[in-house]
């Protein structure tokens, strides 16, 4: 999960929130079009969540805070069209099991099971309890927010985890030297290269965990 600086709502955004009795629902599809390349943009393409390059075609727009919580009745702020509160997420089903993830699995719990989840990547702090480990672990030191990581987002399945786990065992057996050891400017190379972005787009899954390991490493 990578720290997601959020930028001003795209125009034609702006302009229909304002209009009366504007409403998520009934968003015309060229304004949704337009929040969804914003956020693309924003997230240099790539999942608010799991951190896995998006495929534009095949993105969702997601409310942190769910529209059936943050609605503005029983006391609740309502954050439908709130800016702040949206991201683009994947489709959040992978492995050999279409196991659930990220915001698809989310949908799948109620305020009975965790929700509405505090951790954000829309804050800084809460990205900076993030961990990785060499079994393509994500961790947060915050127990809430391990917890949320776990058990609402599920970006521990089998799936994910073996594909962090075999970027960073490939970053590690790139960088060592024939002498034995690591070679800290070829890791912090190859990160870089992980790191490298076309068109503003991230060209490699999970640049947080790239981040994480040029910061532990090198």
């Amino acid at each position: 999960m990578k720290w997601i600086r959020k930028n001003a709502p795209p125009r034609k955004f702006q302009i229909y929130i304002k209009a009366e009795n504007a409403t998520y629902e009934d968003m015309d599809s060229d304004v949704k079009e337009a929040l969804r390349k914003s956020l693309f943009d924003e997230q240099s393409g790539v999942c608010a969540y799991c951190g896995q390059r998006l495929d534009f075609d095949k993105t969702k727009i997601e409310h942190h805070c769910e529209r059936s919580i943050c609605n503005g009745e029983n006391g609740t702020e309502d954050k439908r069209l709130d800016y702040l509160n949206l991201l683009l997420v994947c489709l959040g089903i992978g492995g050999e099991n279409n196991d659930l993830h990220c915001d698809t699995h989310k949908a799948t719990l109620d305020q009975t099971k965790g929700l509405p989840m505090q951790i954000n990547p829309t804050i800084k702090n809460h990205i900076a309890t993030i961990s990785y480990s060499r079994t393509g672990r994500i961790r947060s030191s915050n127990p809430l927010f391990d917890n949320e990581l776990n058990k609402i987002l599920n970006l521990n399945l089998k799936y994910l985890k073996r594909l962090r786990r075999q970027k960073w065992l490939r970053i590690f057996s790139e960088s060592k030297r024939k002498a034995g050891g690591i070679n800290k400017d070829k890791m912090r190379k190859l990160l870089d290269r992980e790191l490298v972005k076309k068109d503003n787009q991230f060209t490699k899954n999970f640049p947080a965990m790239s981040e994480y390991m040029k910061t532990k490493f090198c």
